[in-house]
């Protein structure tokens, strides 16, 4: 997945350019919280505040790679600054670092109209500010994103807090990130990342986790697309662009506990065409067809297959028998574990439908 979120990237809002516009302001502490906004912005409109809070040693320009995201035209996004040294560092998400991430929330709500809760986004030191502060603050927070953070609120190194579990939460890290963050750790990155999990589905919050294959100690394309899943269910708001929607992965847990938001964005299916032309369709679906004659092909590929080349576009070649017959059974498959996970809502449903035209399944 290309990293979505860029600079400066233009969007046609109401036939408006919207660009980011960048302001600096001091916090309790006099340090500087840098503050992205929409250009031009709506006196009208209510806006989302998005927070990205930097790792270890870092400043708050960028908001932690997400100011872009003011571009979109409904968020404003702040980059607040944090101590790192001290007894007390940031990373515990509590003291006067939380007070005055709450305090520059209340001033931003004198000048812009902003919506009662923030959405939370950090990675490393981020991450352990992020989720930390949500468990002490949880009427603050509609959403956080955390990743790879190098401690967890376990083992004594935090709480977790039963009002937190009506906020969803996407956690991770990368299944090459296993050094200790700090000589003392009782566990590296990678495990530490495990048992906060495993806390969480013991404690049924609501969340998605997952580890990346390959990937180290950096925000991998999978961190950016559970920060966008997150985003719309905390919100309602599309994740991907201020009009898009995202694909919101049935691996999502207790999504039946968190506050449901209703959407702004209006979904439409696209036209069914051909992805290639009569000559290599033919072909690619001999290929298809030979594959399911010989054996089971697993339901994820099938689904992944699918969305690419819906069956209507090669149903009724010759030989098509048993790849149908599979596909129905992997489309049942997809469809019943949405269900399982409180996730058939109106996006999935059109998904399904689109992913599935020709096979006269049921969208129930």
């Amino acid at each position: 997945m290309a990293f979505p979120f860029k600079t400066l990237v233009l969007f046609a809002i109401f036939c408006v350019e919207v660009f980011a516009a960048e302001t600096v302001m001091k916090d309790m502490q006099g340090m500087d919280c840098h503050v992205y906004t929409p250009d031009p912005m709506d006196p009208a409109k209510t806006y989302q505040l998005v927070v990205g809070v930097h790792g270890a040693g870092g400043k708050g320009n960028g908001a932690a790679g997400m100011k872009g995201w003011a571009n979109r035209g409904d968020v404003i996004v702040i980059g607040p600054s944090f101590e790192t040294k001290g007894e007390r560092p940031y990373q515990n998400g509590d003291g006067i670092h939380a007070e005055k991430l709450i305090a520059l929330f209340e001033a931003l709500k004198k000048t812009y109209k902003l919506r009662d809760q923030m959405f939370l986004y950090g990675f490393s030191g981020g991450s352990q500010f992020t989720h930390r502060f949500t468990m002490l603050n949880p009427k603050y927070v509609c959403g956080v994103s955390a990743h790879s953070g190098g401690s967890w609120a376990t083992d004594q190194y935090g709480e977790m807090t039963a009002a937190a579990k009506k906020i969803p939460f996407a956690i991770s890290c990368g299944e090459n990130d296993t050094a200790k963050s700090f000589p003392e750790a009782p566990f590296n990155r990678l495990e530490w990342y495990g048992r906060f999990r495993d806390e969480m589905d013991k404690k049924n919050f609501c969340y998605i986790g997952g580890t990346w294959p390959g990937v180290g100690h950096s925000a991998s394309a999978g961190v950016w697309d559970f920060t966008k899943q997150c985003f719309q269910l905390a919100t309602g708001l599309p994740g991907e662009s201020a009009t898009q929607e995202v694909e919101i992965s049935p691996n999502w847990k207790n999504l039946d506990k968190i506050k449901k938001v209703v959407t702004t964005a209006s979904v439409k299916p696209t036209p069914i065409k051909p992805p290639v032309n009569g000559a290599e369709l033919d072909k690619m679906a001999q290929a298809a067809f030979a594959r399911a004659d010989r054996e089971q092909v697993p339901d994820d590929l099938l689904v992944g297959f699918m969305k690419k080349y819906p069956p209507i576009l090669w149903k009724d070649k010759p030989g098509s028998t048993k790849l149908l017959e599979q596909c129905r059974a992997a489309a049942t498959a997809w469809q019943s574990a949405a269900k399982e996970k409180n996730m058939w809502n109106d996006v999935l449903k059109l998904q399904f439908s689109e992913f599935t035209a020709g096979l006269n399944m049921k969208v129930e």
